[in-house]
């Protein structure tokens, strides 16, 4: 007889039961691996919010001073426009003048809404107002994170 027989042969005692010391260890342990894998995943939200508010305010708060500068000198131009077509005209007729003006107008309004709708002007020229500071990029971050928690528990 083999070994290999002889030991399928000898019957199975139970085990001993785990100690004190061997179940504080383990329940321990799952503990620690409980709150370790919270606190990770909860750190990496925490960093991707940050990183993203960062992120979303270097990108967009330039393109938002763009936009305002833009509006500034959309305005001078056609300020400046109707200055010297008064200033050019030999008679000054109200007809004419106004016919003129008010397509200038027309294609200053045209300019503003196409900034508003195509670049995101709010309809503040103040170099100094900026949407896009740190807080509301943060908040900006965290209803992106939201909006993605949410269509992923939709599907």
């Amino acid at each position: 007889m083999s070994r290999r027989e002889a030991r399928s042969e000898r019957p199975d005692y139970p085990l001993p039961p785990p100690s004190k010391c061997a179940k504080v260890l383990y329940y321990t342990w799952k503990l620690c691996s409980v709150v370790f894998s919270h606190f990770v995943m909860i750190s990496l939200v925490v960093a991707y919010c940050i990183l993203g508010a960062v992120t979303f305010e270097r990108l967009e708060a330039q393109h938002e001073k763009e936009v305002k500068g833009n509006i500034s000198k959309i305005r001078t131009n056609t300020t400046q426009s109707i200055w010297t077509m008064t200033r050019n005209v030999p008679l000054l007729n109200q007809t004419n003048w106004t016919c003129e003006v008010v397509d200038m107008l027309k294609d200053f309004e045209n300019a503003i809404l196409l900034e508003m709708k195509v670049r995101g002007w709010d309809g503040n020229e103040s170099p100094d107002h900026i949407q896009w500071t740190f807080t509301g990029a943060l908040f900006y971050s965290i209803i992106v994170i939201t909006t993605i928690d949410q269509a992923s528990s939709l599907t």
